[in-house]
């Protein structure tokens, strides 16, 4: 199967960049290299970063695998019922709270999270709901 997945995450000067990369490694099994980080100035000059991981092939399913796997049920159920909903032309788009991620729960959040996107080839517009629904089904049930 053919993924590629996208992590995007800020992180405001009050937060510990070092246990957030390390929470992402520990639990995606991501190592730290492979995650951008760039440094834009904040609201009053205070610093912010950007950081992003693009991981394709192998990287991706061991991904995917983990994070549905770990993923709370009930997330994991709202997601698959509703998955038109967080269907976007890139692809499954989901986001998942920063702070229960440091405790090593994956739960999904609208806010302060860390933003998943999670993409496959789709062939037939009226199948995308289908093809992501099969791919979540793989690695929960």
């Amino acid at each position: 199967m053919q993924l590629e997945i996208r992590i995007d995450l800020i992180l405001h000067a009050t937060e510990n960049e070092n246990k957030v990369l390390e929470e992402l490694e520990s639990v995606f099994h991501i190592e730290q290299k492979n995650f951008q980080i760039e440094q834009v100035p904040g609201h009053f000059n205070n610093p912010i970063l950007l950081i992003s991981s693009k991981l394709e092939k192998k990287s991706a399913v061991d991904f995917v695998k983990i994070f549905f796997s770990k993923m709370k049920k009930e997330d994991f159920h709202e997601i698959f019922d509703n998955v038109d909903e967080y269907v976007t032309s890139s692809g499954l788009s989901l986001r998942i709270s920063k702070q229960k991620l440091v405790s090593k729960i994956i739960t999904i959040s609208k806010e302060d999270a860390i933003k998943i996107s999670i993409s496959t080839p789709v062939y037939v517009k009226n199948e995308t709901k289908k093809i992501y629904q099969e791919l979540m089904k793989m690695w929960f049930w």
